[in-house]
């Protein structure tokens, strides 16, 4: 399948702070170990609008609840692009949106507003703290969903398809 050329990037949402787990973070809540984290997290007022970083098509979009035992994506976007120099497909993730304005098999553009950020502890945002995960996938899209950590010998996916994501869109910043 072809995806739409992205001859710019843009960050997520401006001002884009990440001051939640960064990129490669590891991460324990409550004791337990989740893993490596595979995105970056802004934390930001509930409402606040989430853009597409580039032109793309969405590949993934769909509500994965959370409850107060059992957190999850809650809203999440998943949108495949060509990269601005290889050319080759890369995946833009956003996940704890309390909204999502787009579906599979949309186009979008860049800058484009695709759902906003969820209010905390809902099943919405998958019951967290109201944030942005925004995260880089450069690996094969296997047409599921994609994890937000990783440990070794528990994912199907390679660390290594994951990039830092504000430093891989700000090399193709407009």
């Amino acid at each position: 399948m072809s995806y739409p050329y992205a001859r710019q990037l843009i960050l997520p949402m401006e001002p884009y702070v990440v001051n939640g787990p960064a990129f490669g973070e590891k991460c324990t809540y409550d004791g337990t170990y989740w893993g490596v984290h595979l995105g970056e997290d802004a934390n930001v007022p509930a409402g606040t609008a989430v853009r597409a970083i580039g032109r793309g098509h969405v590949v993934y979009s769909a509500l994965h609840p959370g409850t107060s035992g059992k957190g999850n994506w809650g809203n999440i976007v998943i949108i495949a692009h060509k990269h601005p120099v290889t050319r080759r497909n890369f995946f833009s993730l956003y996940a704890h949106m309390g909204k999502r304005l787009k579906e599979r098999g949309e186009r979008v553009g860049c800058g484009e507003i695709i759902g906003a950020v969820g209010r905390g502890y809902t099943p919405a945002n998958g019951w967290w703290e109201g944030h942005l995960h925004f995260s880089v996938y450069i690996g094969p899209w296997e047409g599921r969903i994609l994890p937000g950590y990783f440990i070794p010998g528990q994912h199907r996916t390679k660390k290594s398809y994951w990039v830092n994501p504000s430093e891989f869109v700000r090399k193709f910043v407009a």
